[in-house]
């Protein structure tokens, strides 16, 4: 089965100071809402329903739905769960590299949403009844996520793949500046300045490498090395809402957003290797490490329509549209390397790179139904399309920033397209004053296509498409006091699609090519769910 999305990520952000791809624009782009405990108690099928801030995100005209004023704030905490093992097998069905089993489970504390939303009832007894503002803050995207990755091998080595960059170039310009015309990879150039790998013999031969004698050289593992992949990736994406919508006769609602949407993410990846007990590598080889940070922090502005009529009593229909967002990027990026050997450390770091570009993301459409049981409780669905093949990315406003995104762009059109969210949702309230809620939600995936090893761009096939598929089971709860004070609960479980990582490549021809059909590189399989839980304190007024 072929690889998708993940590997293509990692590896681009490896290669250059700066990663402005396709995969890139995806994840600034897409969203995986949160918002308050009872909308996501309902799966976030609150297009057609409205009444709560949380629904606010999905159908503007929501907020004149409810006939009182109200605020809520809402602090949740998100849990990645990751199992991660070597993914390509040997003829024994073994691992080819980071055999070892490894699940690695990381929390942190988030701010789900906050807001207040003021209603002024104009006392009409028909036509405009109510009219509605408020501001609210929604995330529409967890970046939780971290991995673990542990085992041993004795073919092929990261230092090894360093070196294999750096051919082709002088050791002065390996040690040279890293912005000269005509560099290496900031990875070859780390790699030589902090000692993982040096000059043999006129060859590039890493720390964990041997060189054999005789006039045509071979270099090979020394011994069988451990080896460690760590991946963390966290950061939120919101969606501050200024809101306005007005109540017709109690039987057609509409609204309209301003959206600012504001994100944040951080990823810090780290590849080591080190010395097993007991052998003797010959050069004092101990331990050497490659890490990497890539650091995105973003501003948007969009706007949303949409409304819910309610035709008859009990039924509701609601639509919305949101327009392109463009998202101002401000990009940072790091390499640093260590090595130890013979007890002697050395570590080199690259410049901060800084890059200012922007991401386009596409429109966004959704509708919903929802029938209200009486007191009894209500159901809902919801439908979004999202076609992320669309998206563009652009250069920025900046004189010192001038970049051709002409081929990222046209890599958007070949590989992504739409995408189809259904949200369930179910309300029962077993008394006035307490609601239980559970929800059901299903994605599928953005890439459509790949290369074959031809470099033709081809489909997916079926189970390809279907291994993108992202789901979620979603539970709720909720009291409401006779007075002006509420809360909800929810926890939501969230089964992401398996991530394909490869940590490192042998490259061919001066390192204008990977992949050297010599070796066969690792690759890292992982399996992640993500838990979140929500409290919604609110009151109205």
């Amino acid at each position: 089965m072929k690889k998708i999305l993940a590997f293509v990520f990692l590896l681009t952000v490896a290669l250059q100071a700066g990663a402005q791809g396709w995969a890139d624009a995806l994840q600034l782009s897409e969203n995986d809402y949160l918002g308050t405990a009872r909308s996501v108690g309902m799966g976030n099928a609150m297009t057609a329903v409205g009444g709560d801030l949380g629904s606010l995100t999905f159908n503007p005209a929501g907020s004149a739905v409810a006939g009182y004023s109200q605020f809520t704030i809402t602090p949740g905490l998100s849990v990645s769960t990751v199992t991660a093992q070597g993914s390509l097998l040997d003829n024994a069905g073994k691992p080819l590299g980071f055999e070892d089993t490894y699940k690695y489970r990381k929390g942190r504390m988030t701010l789900p949403n906050f807001g207040a939303i003021m209603v002024y009832d104009t006392r009409n007894k028909s036509g405009l009844k109510r009219v509605s503002f408020g501001i609210v803050g929604n995330v529409t995207r967890d970046y939780t996520n971290h991995l673990r990755a542990t085992g041993t091998n004795d073919d092929n080595t990261l230092a090894g793949s360093l070196a294999t960059q750096a051919i082709g170039f002088t050791p002065e310009e390996l040690a040279g500046k890293f912005y000269a015309t005509g560099a290496p990879t900031w990875e070859a150039m780390v790699g030589y300045q902090s000692g993982i790998f040096g000059e043999l013999n006129g060859s590039y031969v890493g720390l964990t490498e041997s060189m054999s004698a005789g006039p045509n050289p071979d270099v090979f593992l020394t011994d069988r090395i451990g080896q460690y992949y760590g991946l963390d990736r966290k950061g939120n994406k919101y969606d501050l809402l200024m809101n306005f919508a007005m109540d017709f006769n109690d039987r057609f609602y509409v609204g309209a957003n301003i959206g600012i949407t504001t994100l944040t993410y951080r990823q810090d990846e780290t590849r080591a290797e080190e010395a097993l007990s007991g052998i003797d590598y010959g050069n004092g080889f101990q331990s050497l490490r490659m890490r990497s940070a890539y650091y995105d922090d973003g501003t948007g502005l969009y706007a949303k329509v949409g409304f819910i009529a309610r035709p008859i009593d009990g039924l509701r229909i609601g639509a919305a549209i949101q327009t392109p967002t463009v998202i101002q990027i401000r990009e940072t990026y790091q390499m640093e390397g260590h090595s130890v050997a013979q007890n002697e450390p050395m570590t080199a770091s690259s410049p901060q790179d800084e890059w200012f570009y922007n991401v386009t993301s596409p429109f966004r459409v959704n509708a919903g139904i929802a029938y209200t049981i009486g007191q009894l409780g209500l159901l809902s669905a919801d439908y979004e399309y999202t076609d992320y093949s669309r998206m563009r990315l652009s250069a920025a406003y900046d004189s010192d920033y001038d970049y051709d995104f002409s081929g990222a762009n046209l890599d958007i059109q070949d590989f992504l397209g739409p995408v189809h969210a259904l949200r369930l949702g179910a309300e029962i309230k077993p008394m006035p004053s307490m609601a239980l809620r559970v929800g059901y939600n299903l994605t599928s995936g953005a890439q459509h296509n790949t290369l074959s090893g031809q470099d033709q761009v081809i489909s997916l096939t079926t189970a390809e498409r279907r291994d993108q598929l992202r789901t979620a089971v979603t539970f709720g709860v909720g009291y409401s006091s006779p007075g002006s004070f509420f809360m909800d609960a929810a926890v939501r479980f969230q089964y992401l699609p398996n991530e394909y990582f490869t940590p490192y490549w042998y490259y061919t021809g001066g390192g204008t090519s990977y992949i050297d059909n010599n070796f066969t590189t690792p690759e890292i399989g992982a399996q992640s769910a993500l838990f979140n839980a929500l409290l919604t304190l609110g009151w109205r007024f």
